[in-house]
């Protein structure tokens, strides 16, 4: 049988028509997966920070706030420390990588539409502050394994965290000055005073001269890692208040230096400094150490207010 040249261009003409329809059923089932999801896990704290730095590099403002439950994509994740994500709402960022569930938590809340965060400020008594637990102005959370403790007040964010290497006591501070006004931050007004066995003041410890042991005594070292004392957790009915969070909210980065560097003690040390409005500082102070220390208070004057931050070691069995 043969074709004559009509019928051949005419098949040739419907065989060319049928290819835009095939591509658009194509176009709908595309062969990119979508990026995974995940959940957000808070274990212990009332919610998780989303950061835009990937090493979470102290100091360091917050890209949002992560509610228990929320559902995330997993845009990124290196095994490293951080993953990361985008919410539902497009927002994006890094955050610790214990934050992350796969599996579907028993009820997921719906993201509440984002919103500013505005900054709680907590109200000093007779000039100073005293952190504790639900209260405006304060906030705990955890990071690289430390536990944080932080207060706002007059615009002024102080964060502290306590550590015990073994040999000497580890403060790792950190203050951001949204007061619009100069305040001075000065480590020789800091104090750590044990509370419990005993009633004593841990004398700070000069750097340039810790710096010559780093090597064999590890001076960044985490023996032990303090908690709020329990005296300022139940202090306040954390049932009734929420806590609170500032947009200020530094993760503290892995501060171990190399001891190789004999000088690292004495440059992560808290420095003199005048701080602007719209600055922010940070450093470590070593205190003496007392083995059988519980509840230790350590105060930090910056500006014309007093920091009030309880620690305690719990005791070992």
């Amino acid at each position: 049988m043969h074709l004559s040249a009509k019928n051949m261009l005419l098949g040739f003409a419907l065989l060319l028509a049928a290819f835009p329809l095939c591509a658009n059923e194509n176009s709908g089932n595309p062969a990119v997966a979508s990026a995974p999801h995940a959940y957000i896990k808070c274990p212990g704290i009332a919610n998780v920070p989303m950061t835009s730095d990937a090493a979470q590099a102290l100091p360091l403002a917050q890209v949002a706030t992560l509610a228990c439950g929320e559902a995330v994509s997993v845009l990124a994740d290196n095994e490293g420390y951080t993953a990361l994500v985008r919410t539902e709402d497009g927002k994006q960022g890094y955050i610790a990588r214990m934050y992350l569930a796969t599996a579907t938590p028993p009820s997921v809340p719906k993201p509440k539409a984002a919103a500013a965060i505005p900054i709680a400020n907590a109200k000093p008594q007779n000039g100073v502050v005293r952190w504790a637990a639900g209260v405006p102005g304060c906030d705990a959370f955890q990071s690289h394994g430390r536990m944080i403790e932080s207060a706002t007040a007059g615009g002024i964010t102080v964060q502290v965290s306590l550590q015990d290497t073994g040999w000497k006591l580890l403060a790792t501070v950190a203050v951001s000055n949204q007061s619009g006004k100069n305040v001075y931050v000065m480590p020789a007004l800091m104090t750590l005073d044990e509370l419990t066995p005993h009633l004593r003041n841990l004398p700070e410890q000069n750097a340039a001269k810790l710096a010559r042991y780093q090597a064999s005594h590890q001076l960044f070292r985490d023996q032990a890692n303090a908690q709020p004392s329990h005296s300022a957790v139940f202090a306040s009915n954390a049932s009734s208040v929420s806590m609170f969070n500032v947009d200020y909210r530094p993760a503290p980065q892995d501060i171990t230096p190399s001891t190789s560097e004999a000088t690292s003690a004495q440059a992560m040390a808290l420095k003199d400094i005048h701080l602007a409005s719209g600055q922010k500082t940070a450093g470590v102070l070593w205190f003496a150490r007392e083995a059988g220390a519980h509840e230790l208070s350590m105060r930090l004057s910056v500006g014309d207010i007093v920091f009030d931050f309880p620690f305690s070691f719990e005791q070992k069995k």
